[in-house]
């Protein structure tokens, strides 16, 4: 399958002098096709939630964004290795905390379920998580979802490169199912036109609150940068502005404890 590359780009948010003040002026986004939180297939320049909010951000500390369209495995290798300053709704794991700083508050707050897919006209049923073994479950690379999912080595996973490619391979018979946010994916099936009446949703479903976060790496080289956005996302959730831009996105209210 061929997959439409866009091209990195920047976006310049304030007109900067001298080139060494610009490289440390500028924020390095990597962002993936993440519906409504990021959008970046079929555009042509990435959008959503996560780059409104950077935008916001980089207009109150004065900085200019490099947004760079990458699916979410690439994403993270570009936080871990400091190509990429900052990521966003990303779910919190003890292995993603190693390279990763989680910037508070989430503002990915969703009481939507982990489901599975599967074709309406195969025989596969999954009632429980026991039945998930000995299938072929299709993953987005890099992804994460619930601990006990995440961690057993003894279900059959089978990474591909995006969400879109899961649900193809599964419409082929490649795949048996499919896990995904409910919320998330159905939004993703209507926006991408993929046939969701050839879809159905198994029995078994994982309900726990899902909270995305912005990440930042912990190998960029502008940390005190990242320092700066850290106390401006926080700003943003107490002044209530932080729940006006999620509002937009017809999602819930950013918490601040």
């Amino acid at each position: 399958m061929k997959i439409k590359y866009v091209a990195p780009f920047i976006i310049f948010v304030s007109l900067l002098m001298a080139a060494p003040s610009f490289a440390s002026n500028r924020l390095v986004v990597a962002v993936d096709h993440a519906p409504p939180y990021s959008y970046t297939q079929g555009e042509t320049r990435p959008r959503g939630l996560l780059i409104d909010i950077m935008m916001r951000i980089s207009k109150q500390l004065n900085v200019s964004l490099q947004l760079i369209p990458c699916p979410i495995s690439r994403c993270v290798q570009l936080i871990k290795s400091g190509q990429a300053d900052i990521g966003g709704a990303f779910i919190k794991t003890v292995e993603r905390q190693r390279d990763m700083a989680f910037l508070e508050p989430a503002y990915m707050v969703l009481n939507s379920p982990f489901v599975f897919y599967a074709q309406t006209e195969s025989k596969t049923v999954v009632n429980t998580f026991d039945d998930l073994y000995g299938k072929r479950i299709g993953i987005v690379r890099g992804a994460a979802h619930f601990a006990r999912f995440d961690n057993d080595q003894k279900l059959m996973k089978i990474a591909v490169q995006s969400e879109k490619v899961a649900m193809d391979l599964l419409l082929k018979g490649r795949l048996d199912v499919v896990i995904a946010v409910e919320q998330t994916a159905d939004h993703s099936l209507s926006v991408l036109n993929q046939p969701s009446h050839r879809l159905k949703k198994l029995t078994y479903r994982h309900d726990e609150p899902i909270l995305g976060y912005a990440v930042a790496s912990k190998r960029s080289e502008k940390q005190k940068l990242i320092e700066q956005v850290q106390v401006a996302l926080l700003g943003l959730a107490k002044s209530g502005e932080l729940s006006q831009i999620v509002e937009l996105y017809d999602l819930p209210p950013v918490d601040v404890k």
